[in-house]
């Protein structure tokens, strides 16, 4: 496999994570929402460590996991902010 093979699959996959991201986001919006409405704060330190919990267990990758982490975080991060806008 040639480098624009593997950069053509990098693409594809950018473009479904994108696609994720925007769904990701629009549910983050309505939990806003939610929160909001039932005066409920946006940051919710025991699920975010019990969904890093999960998602260490099942990537089951000691390796990878703190790159998946820091992503992960960023996620949580920017759905936040996200919420704060609403």
């Amino acid at each position: 496999m040639s480098i624009e093979n593997y950069r053509v699959e990098i693409d594809e996959i950018d473009q479904e994570m994108m696609e994720l991201f925007k769904k990701r986001m629009s549910v983050s919006k309505k939990i806003g929402q939610y929160k909001k409405l039932n005066q409920l704060p946006i940051f919710d330190e025991k699920r975010e460590n019990d969904i890093l919990l999960v998602r260490k267990n099942l990537l089951n990758d000691e390796k990878l996991w703190p790159y998946y982490e820091v992503f992960i975080k960023q996620i949580f991060d920017l759905s936040k902010a996200y919420q704060h806008d609403e």
